[in-house]
């Protein structure tokens, strides 16, 4: 008995767990690159945080996120889980945060949505003109 039939097939489930894997950690890492971005967009923002009645300067809103972030660690996987469970209302008093943007009042989870959809679309490959 030989085992040459098996090696085929061993190559084709090494192939496809290789490609899983790739696959896996790209969505990882994009869903990273997404948080961290928003973030970098919370911190360097001219707005005005809003959390729990008090107001908060960019950095202390980016710092208040970030720890919430490593403190779920893999429960939250992906950017659109980091708004809805993380960046939109408190976990302790359910009191839903705002942003103070240039004289105008928002919901933080609409915010960071708008910017992710913003951002994704920048970063959409560019299709060739026709």
């Amino acid at each position: 008995m030989t085992d040459r039939p098996i090696r085929p097939a061993l190559a084709a489930f090494a192939a496809a767990l290789a490609f899983a894997l790739s696959t896996s950690v790209r969505a990882e890492t994009s869903a990273k690159g997404e948080i961290d971005h928003l973030l970098n967009f919370v911190a360097t923002s001219s707005c005005t945080f809003v959390r729990n009645g008090t107001e908060y300067p960019p950095d202390k809103a980016r710092d208040h996120l970030a720890s919430k972030y490593q403190f779920a660690g893999s429960k939250i996987t992906t950017a659109d889980e980091f708004i809805k469970y993380l960046a939109t209302e408190s976990s302790m008093s359910g009191e839903l945060y705002h942003v103070k943007c240039k004289g105008v009042d928002k919901l933080s989870g609409v915010w960071l949505s708008e910017e992710l959809s913003r951002f994704r679309n920048a970063s959409a490959p560019v299709q060739a003109a026709r």
